[in-house]
């Protein structure tokens, strides 16, 4: 066995020398191009084995140590790769600014880059972190005050259906309108030139051939946020999956044991929440397909859903009047107990709390709609009426936190996730009717003002059938048969609630509503854009046939352009 080195010679008697700094002796740092000490001693090493000389001196620890001490090119390729969390921070943040500026680059000669770089990117940003927080931060209901009942701000898409039109939806970049009626038919209408392009008809009960369409009366219409799939849902029980490009029937679900009430795509996912009259909410990955899950916990149809961004639904129960916040990740929901009454007590309430606030910033339409309102609560509080909500129709989400709910007694309340019972009351929004049963029926007319009997039994409110907000703002639209689509501005201030800035003439029942943002001219870097509603008109209630009007089964289409300020001081559309 060959000896160690080491170990044969023995420690050498030469005392070793420390290689710590002695008291009161600063060390120099170490400066690029000048060689240390330390790395003098290891040439001199070299050269002394290079020269032949006796390996007894083995020489110190301190240079056994350092033997392998990695070179300087390796010390700074190293530092290059090392970053703090900070720096880590700021290339990220930079990387992130350069994807938005390729996505939303245009031609040099089109656009200034520091215009994009001031106005498109920091819009862009602003607008992504408002998302990300889930809460309305964006005041827009001030921009439609003017009147919208001209001639020019409506269309009218007409001789498609032939029964009640019961459910609209407009493609995110608004080209396309999707329409469903009672007659079981879906037809896709060109928004500019207000023509029908294209109609998947109903199919007889019969010989029903579910791959090519609804069998029944549909129910509800919904729009991918990617504008890449339509979604219908109906009587039938069943859900139906079309193509926006190439107009196809793509795939049909069956798994819904009554009534397809609602249809929702979850924003940014092609994630499909549907509700039903079988109690269930179901979800479904339209990439796959296929069926996701099925959530339960109503005790009654469920008649209305909606969803943002969060992977959240929320949904009305009919008449087991609660509202459901479903948290899908966590498997797990929220029960929030509507059916507000309205009374002497809440009336009164209600009508100091709107003096003390002192409104501005109204329509004419609106100043007008708001003055009979207080009338009518005056009437009904002196007459002692007392109106129960026993059913809750419509739902609509303001923000991830915030929602709006609509019922059979005309009430609309305002919910809040932290709240188990409504944060604001708006009670008889759409009026009440102004004939007993026995007039409506010869036809008689009259005015609100004098409609009045102290019967209590006499009296009926108009039922919201329709709720929409523009998500992530200020403005919402609520509907009904009462002949008026009411746009709302949600309050920002620390008292919440909501008020009346504008109204919309629309004659019959207002089934469904529909609203997208559009850019005006197509200018992407607008920051104010206008506003497309869109309302499904028919004769009869979406759900049942228990009243008739005189209406057309049309679909009307209003473009609400924002307002411009004029020189004095006068806002113009």
């Amino acid at each position: 066995m060959a000896k160690d080195r080491f170990l044969a010679q023995g420690v050498t008697t030469k005392k070793r020398q420390r290689s710590g700094k002695p008291a009161g002796v600063s060390i120099a740092r170490k400066q690029p191009g000048i060689p240390s000490t330390k790395s003098k001693k290891r040439l001199n090493d070299a050269d002394e084995d290079a020269s032949g000389e006796s390996d007894d001196q083995i020489g110190d620890i301190d240079d056994l140590e350092h033997r392998h001490e990695p070179d300087e090119n390796e010390l700074s390729s190293e530092d290059e790769f090392l970053e703090t969390a900070a720096e880590k921070r700021l290339r990220l943040a930079k990387n992130y600014i350069s994807k938005i500026k390729e996505s939303t680059e245009l031609e040099a000669d089109e656009y200034d880059a520091e215009q994009i770089d001031r106005d498109l990117i920091a819009e862009r940003l602003m607008t992504d972190a408002r998302e990300r927080t889930g809460k309305w931060s964006r005041q827009i209901a001030d921009q439609f005050l003017y009147a919208i009942d001209e001639p020019k701000y409506m269309k009218v898409l007409k001789n498609g259906h032939r029964l009640p039109v019961t459910c609209v939806a407009l493609t995110p970049d608004c080209k396309y309108v999707y329409s469903g009626s009672k007659d079981g038919s879906l037809i896709k209408w060109q928004r500019d030139t207000c023509r029908p392009i294209k109609v998947f008809p109903g199919q007889k009960k019969k010989n029903a051939n579910h791959n090519r369409g609804h069998c029944d009366h549909i129910l509800c219409v919904a729009v991918s946020s990617d504008g890449r799939y339509v979604a219908t849902g109906g009587r039938d029980r069943r859900i139906h999956i079309w193509s926006v490009a190439d107009d196809q029937h793509l795939a049909v679900f069956h798994q819904h044991k009554d009534s397809v009430t609602g249809l929702v795509f979850r924003r940014g996912t092609n994630h499909l929440y549907s509700c039903s009259a079988d109690r269930m909410v179901k979800l479904w990955n339209i990439d796959e397909l296929g069926y996701m899950d099925t959530l339960f916990g109503h005790q009654d149809s469920v008649v209305s859903i909606d969803a943002l961004q969060r992977e959240c639904a929320v949904t009305t129960g009919g008449r087991d009047k609660t509202v459901r916040l479903w948290k899908i990740a966590d498997e797990a929901q929220l029960v929030f107990r509507a059916g507000s009454a309205t009374d002497q007590h809440r009336i009164t309430k209600s009508l100091s709390d709107e003096k003390d606030i002192g409104i501005q910033g109204r329509s004419a339409s609106a100043s007008q709609s708001s003055k009979k309102h207080k009338a009518l609560l005056r009437k009904l509080a002196a007459a002692d009426i007392e109106l129960s909500e026993t059913t809750v129709d419509a739902i609509t989400m303001v923000d991830e936190e915030t929602y709006v709910t609509g019922g059979d007694s005309g009430i609309l309340s305002l919910w809040s996730i932290h709240k188990k019972k409504p944060v604001f009351n708006h009670h008889v929004a759409h009026g009440v009717y102004p004939l007993s049963a026995s007039q409506q029926a010869n036809g008689e007319e009259a005015d609100e003002e004098d409609a009045f009997i102290n019967a209590k039994n006499l009296v009926r409110t108009h039922w919201i059938t329709a709720l929409v907000a523009v998500p992530l703002t200020d403005l919402f639209f609520s509907a009904s048969n009462d002949g008026f689509i009411r746009m709302w501005r949600v309050r920002s201030g620390k008292t919440p609630g909501f008020d009346l800035v504008n109204a919309i003439p629309v004659q019959g029942y207002v089934n469904g509503l529909s609203v997208r943002e559009l850019a005006p001219n197509g200018d992407i870097l607008a920051t104010k854009k206008d506003i497309v509603l869109a309302a499904a008109i028919g004769q009869e209630h979406r759900l049942g046939r228990w009243e008739k009007v005189k209406a057309r089964n049309v679909i009307k289409l209003f473009h609400l352009p924002v307002l411009k300020k004029s020189n004095n001081d006068v806002y113009k559309a």
